[in-house]
């Protein structure tokens, strides 16, 4: 069996390119949502791949193209949903004793997270740079690896560099669990994180349908 495409996302002056996209991150990106408020998803979500390429006048925001692609998959995946609020668990993300250790990003600068692999002793380990990256986004993204919703408790606005590093404490071990992530969140950026539950948002999907190869 061949190995699974990796996944690529673009998004540059009214154009979006997804290559290779499960349609649940697809789902996820167009209504805001995290893993965990779309518990009645089909399975298939996860696994079908898709290549889509829309495009909208002008420069649009990044609400706008949210938009653009909610109707994309109305139409393509004939997917119907409501809002729904329930009390979820969640994890809370607050400031620290002392300032986080992340620098404000630089005008202009390019955003981006990248992860480089690196071995060490046998053991996988990744390093983690971000550039101007908002501390919302942060917790988006290590709440998916999390599987609980993050929410920004901070205060913190704006975007900021940091880098982090993920090693794990034995050979074969996944340096990216969530041992290592609420640890690298507290020991190298400085925040606290705590278990909660609180009122969400979540995606109940009423209709939705694969779509033919070619549409």
């Amino acid at each position: 069996m061949g190995a699974r495409p990796r996944s690529e996302v673009r998004r540059a002056r009214g154009r979006f390119t997804v290559r290779a996209s499960s349609l649940q991150f697809l789902i996820e990106w167009a209504y805001g949502i995290e893993p965990a408020q779309h518990p009645n998803a089909p399975s298939w979500l996860a696994t079908e791949r898709y290549d889509i390429t829309a495009k909208a006048e002008g420069n649009p925001t990044e609400d706008e193209m949210k938009a653009m692609l909610r109707t994309l998959l109305a139409d393509r995946f004939h997917l119907r949903a409501h809002m729904e609020q329930r009390t979820l668990p969640v994890l809370l993300l607050s400031l620290g004793k002392t300032p986080p250790k992340m620098t404000p990003a630089k005008d202009g600068e390019s955003h981006g997270i990248h992860a480089e692999p690196r071995s060490l002793d046998g053991k996988m380990s990744f390093h983690i740079a971000a550039t101007a990256v908002s501390v919302d986004q942060l917790c988006s993204i290590l709440g998916r690896q999390l599987e609980h919703v993050l929410l920004n408790r901070t205060g913190l606005a704006g975007e900021y560099d940091f880098e982090m590093d993920f090693t794990p404490d034995s050979a074969g071990a996944n340096p990216m669990d969530a041992a290592h992530l609420l640890s690298a969140l507290r020991e190298q950026l400085g925040f606290n994180v705590k278990s909660d539950k609180a009122p969400l948002d979540v995606l109940v999907i009423d209709n939705v349908e694969k779509a033919a190869a070619g549409n």
